[in-house]
């Protein structure tokens, strides 16, 4: 009986050893104190994102989660679910999933998750090309949601360091988009066209000399409801937030003292008040590294409001794994 439970235990360990299965994730703690002319306002939030990925020769599965719990609310959220693989080199991914800030128009447009996405990809030499559908936005969950007809189509290529990419994303909507560096300069440049609500652009340039790295970026738009986007990497104030805003320009500087990241960011959302008042904004954000293995990051940011200014001091206390 031991040599059975024996036999059996080492089959268990030896299957799990050969299984290709990770963890990571990240979790944070921020305490925010708002002043709004006046007004005194405090919360606390605490988030994390857990993600499992398997994977099995040329197929991966991904699984992402998310836990929010603050002082009136706990939510536990299922983001990402999605597979991947490949029969005779075209690549599909199929599932929940959404396009990050750092694809093509992430700075302009929101990049919801749908349900029902499916994607397939094949390089032609140099040229990456994909078509897919864009699955259901709209359903909830685990419902049977079918094919709803949104497709797409876009290509990709690198032509001297630097990349373009063209996309169809609907009936109405196409993208186009370069970005590289040149002479120590890089730069990002994204443009959208609405057969509807007219064209929209993100333009970025950056630079570092001597250890300072500045930036410069814009959001320009024919109409604000190009302008979707509302969890930025870039912009301290997100025009995306904000009915009116048709645009907006920005200007950051970072430099790293005595192991602390310092960066400021300073600019001004056209329309951000009203259809005929712009909204100017300065940030100032220091982080550091901690030796337990977190990062802690202060925030202060002050923006104008309708009546007077909102001053923003924002704690946090966050960790990846």
């Amino acid at each position: 009986m031991k040599k059975l439970i024996a036999a059996a235990v080492a089959s268990s360990m030896t299957a799990f050893a050969m299984a290709d299965i990770s963890i990571t994730g990240d979790a944070k703690y921020e305490y925010d104190l708002t002043d709004n002319n006046g007004t005194k306002t405090s919360t606390a939030n605490t988030e994390a994102h857990i993600n499992f990925t398997g994977k099995s020769g040329d197929t991966t599965f991904v699984a992402k989660f998310q836990l929010v719990e603050n002082a009136t609310d706990g939510d536990f959220d299922m983001e990402d679910t999605y597979i991947s693989t490949k029969v005779a080199g075209i690549g599909i991914k199929a599932g929940n999933y959404a396009s990050s800030t750092s694809g093509l128009a992430g700075e302009i447009e929101e990049g919801g998750r749908s349900h029902g996405k499916v994607m397939l990809s094949y390089k032609l030499g140099d040229i990456n090309v994909y078509a897919g559908n864009g699955g259901d936005s709209t359903a909830t969950p685990g419902a049977d949601t079918g094919m709803n007809n949104n497709m797409f189509a876009g290509a990709s290529t690198t032509v001297g360091g630097q990349t373009i990419q063209v996309k169809k994303n609907s009936e109405v909507l196409s993208s186009f988009g370069m970005k590289g560096s040149v002479g120590g300069v890089n730069y990002r440049y994204e443009a959208q066209d609405h057969d509807t609500h007219g064209d929209a652009s993100y333009a970025e340039i950056s630079t570092t000399m001597n250890g300072v790295t500045v930036q410069y970026a814009a959001l320009d738009a024919d109409a604000a409801t190009m302008l979707s986007e509302t969890d930025s990497a870039v912009f301290a104030i997100e025009s995306g937030g904000i009915s009116t805003s048709d645009g907006q320009d920005q200007i950051a500087v970072s430099t790293t003292v005595d192991g602390n990241k310092i960066t400021v960011k300073s600019g001004t959302v056209e329309k951000g008040i009203s259809s005929s008042v712009d909204k100017d904004y300065t940030q100032l954000s220091v982080s550091r590294a901690l030796a337990s293995g977190a990062t802690a990051v202060i925030t202060y940011t002050d923006q104008d409001m309708s009546s007077g200014d909102k001053q923003n001091l924002e704690i946090e206390l966050n960790v990846k794994f």
